[in-house]
């Protein structure tokens, strides 16, 4: 049975969903499930449906999250009616539940400014929703980033001196957020993993690359295709350098799988090179398992090591959970 302190925490990205039932006390993971129906899939498909169903797009997605929400409880063999949802990640964007302002800058790292709206359990949807909104700053906006910066403060707030750090975390729109004195003061916005989802499947580069169903995973010849890229990223211009790999793969040069990675460099390389005029204290990653290993090796290729730390898959899996929690006690008591 269900422990009467449970609460569902709902990460809800652009390209990733994330399902946890989790205890408000001892943070206790109890089950999970993972899907790769973001928030972009679902807005395309309330498009495409909503004529035909005559529902609004909040009862759509309210609809989609209680199909999760049934299919975690047929697998935790247990009734999850009534329990409250945490929202974070899109789902308070312009394509997701409902459209939320975001907190502005400077943004303190214990959630204490977080925008939060509930929305009350109804008929169609027993769960009383808390959706947690993003922050702007005059030239960004990001929505999911700095819930997970909450829960990585609550985990161990000394990881972010008060000197300042720079934390990357890789993604469909990775962001580069200053911290400074635990406060986010500004952060900057790359479109590294959308422009590489164009370039495999939609620019004339796709006959030259393989799927990237084992993007995130180095071996070999391919480990160096990588290298390269992220140290071309600083040569010469990224547009040529693009062409050059339609050039590589029509003269027999790179395999298809090369390609990839070697367009997974000058991506990355492109992004972090940023970091190299950066004085000012500490890199943190902090990286999920699909670009960790990337992401660190494109840190190391570019000597950026000694001021870097690695916050891997196995505490990332954990913080917008952590946020979400941390956020929404404050906001209660």
């Amino acid at each position: 049975m269900v422990k009467e302190d449970s609460i569902l925490s709902c990460d809800w990205g652009t390209s990733s969903f994330r399902l946890k039932l989790v205890t408000r006390a001892g943070h206790e993971v109890v089950g999970a499930l993972n899907s790769g129906e973001g928030i972009a899939v679902t807005h395309d498909r309330w498009k495409n449906e909503a004529g035909l169903l005559g529902i609004t797009r909040e009862e759509f997605y309210l609809k989609q999250l209680q199909k999760n929400i049934d299919v975690l409880s047929k697998k935790l063999v247990t009734p999850l009616v009534g329990i409250p949802v945490l929202m974070s990640g899109m789902t308070s964007s312009s394509i997701g539940i409902r459209e939320l302002p975001y907190a502005p800058l400077p943004f303190s790292m214990d959630g204490s400014n977080a925008i939060v709206k509930e929305l009350p359990a109804g008929k169609d949807f027993p769960h009383a929703v808390w959706m947690i909104s993003g922050v702007s700053s005059h030239k960004d906006i990001m929505r999911g980033e700095e819930t997970q910066l909450v829960g990585l403060a609550s985990l161990d707030n000394k990881m972010f001196p008060n000197e300042g750090a720079v934390c990357i975390f890789p993604g469909t729109h990775s962001k580069h957020v200053r911290v400074e004195k635990g406060r986010v003061v500004d952060f900057k916005t790359y479109m590294t993993g959308e422009l590489f989802q164009l370039m495999i499947h939609h620019s004339i580069l796709k006959d030259a690359i393989a799927e990237d169903n084992k993007q995130g995973l180095l071996a070999g010849s391919e480990t160096d295709a990588f290298c390269l890229g992220i140290k071309e990223s600083g040569t010469s211009n990224l547009l040529h350098n693009l062409f050059s790999i339609r050039v590589n793969h029509l003269f027999g040069r790179s395999t298809k799988w090369e390609n990839l990675f070697h367009l997974s460099g000058l991506l990355i390389g492109s992004e972090l090179r940023s970091l190299t005029n950066e004085e000012r204290g500490r890199i943190l990653l902090c990286s999920g398992s699909n670009m960790y290993q990337l992401y660190r090796l494109g840190i190391e290729v570019l000597d950026l090591q000694k001021q870097a730390v690695f916050i891997g898959p196995e505490v990332m899996d954990s913080a917008a959970m952590k946020g979400q929690l941390t956020i929404f006690q404050n906001k209660m008591t």
